[in-house]
């Protein structure tokens, strides 16, 4: 089974529900005649419950205002695609988004929209990498023992979770399409990784840092969330595949904004990990070291990968 990457009409209809949450009143009319804004709008995909997380976020905002000058308003996304709904239906200034959904975007919207900021990583990197991995006690040790069983992606709009490592199974010669029995969007990294270990699907993807100890589920990513929380042991798994670096995702910004605001958002996430780490990390999702510009060129191989794949389902 296979789902359909984003369109231009999928855009139009998965909005009708950013905009059930308040959303459809941030249009030009939040531009004064000068094309300033009287407001700024953020977006960002969370899924954290934790009240103490909550009033980071809270913290996170009150201080993009202060550093503005400008009320925020804060769209919180639900799922990957979200953010990059809202982004390309004008209902938000700038957010954070995986790196597939920026592909998604920049070809819809071209120049309109840039990414001037990426996270550098604890352990000094600015990527990750996609794993493949069955259960430890299965009889699959290659993706070539994998033919014909079964496999949890993680989420159609994942660039870990689907579009990479769909891209380089491709180019394997196993098309996820008739190279497994069978498989699924799992809703999720973490639960990519519950379906293989309650048997649903034989194996699954998801993200990890690829760097530091292995048995610990690396120095970040899903696994080494869930080994911390002690929901997974990394002894009942077994990794089976990994990817080449994937640029960490992106902080994309609207042009529309004038360039001395843009300027100022973009110093102000500079110092926000500095500045009050709590909400910067529940805003981030991780322990990183902060926002750093992004390299030219930086985000080339996922606009390829992208293409490629397009390419590959028209030609179906």
């Amino acid at each position: 089974m296979s789902g359909p990457l984003i369109t231009r009409r999928g855009f139009g209809g998965l909005m009708a529900g950013a905009a059930a949450l308040g959303l459809a009143g941030c249009g030009t009319s939040r531009f004064d005649a000068n094309g300033r804004p009287k407001y700024l709008v953020s977006g960002f995909s969370v899924l954290e419950t934790n009240p103490a997380r909550i009033g980071s976020l809270k913290d996170y905002e009150t201080f993009i205002q202060k550093e503005i000058g400008l009320p925020l308003v804060s769209f919180r996304a639900s799922g990957y695609s979200g953010v990059a709904l809202a982004m390309a239906n004008d209902q938000i200034d700038f957010g954070i988004m995986g790196p597939a959904n920026f592909a998604t975007i920049k070809k819809e919207m071209g120049d309109r929209v840039d990414a001037p900021l990426t996270m550098k990583e604890a352990d000094g990197s600015t990527s990750y990498i996609s794993v493949i991995f069955v259960k430890a006690s299965s009889p699959y040790h290659t993706l070539d023992d994998l033919r014909g069983h079964t496999m949890a992606f993680a989420d159609v709009n994942s660039a870990s979770g689907f579009l990479v490592p769909r891209y380089y199974l491709r180019k394997e010669g196993k098309d996820p399409e008739n190279f497994f029995s069978r498989y699924i969007f799992a809703g999720g990294h973490e639960q990519s990784v519950s379906s293989v270990l309650t048997g649903t699907t034989d194996a699954g993807v998801t993200w990890a840092s690829g760097v530091g100890e292995q048995s610990e589920g690396f120095t970040r990513g899903i696994l080494r969330r869930m080994v911390q929380a002690g929901d997974l042991d990394m002894k009942d798994i077994r990794i089976i595949w990994k990817s080449g670096p994937i640029p960490n995702g992106p902080f994309v910004m609207r042009k529309r904004l004038p360039e001395d605001l843009q300027k100022q958002v973009i110093d102000a996430h500079i110092k926000l990990r500095t500045a009050d780490k709590a909400a910067f990390e529940a805003l981030t999702g991780g322990q990183g070291e902060g926002f750093v510009p992004t390299p030219p060129g930086f985000y080339d191989v996922i606009f390829e990968i992208k293409r490629e794949e397009e390419a590959a389902r028209r030609a179906v």
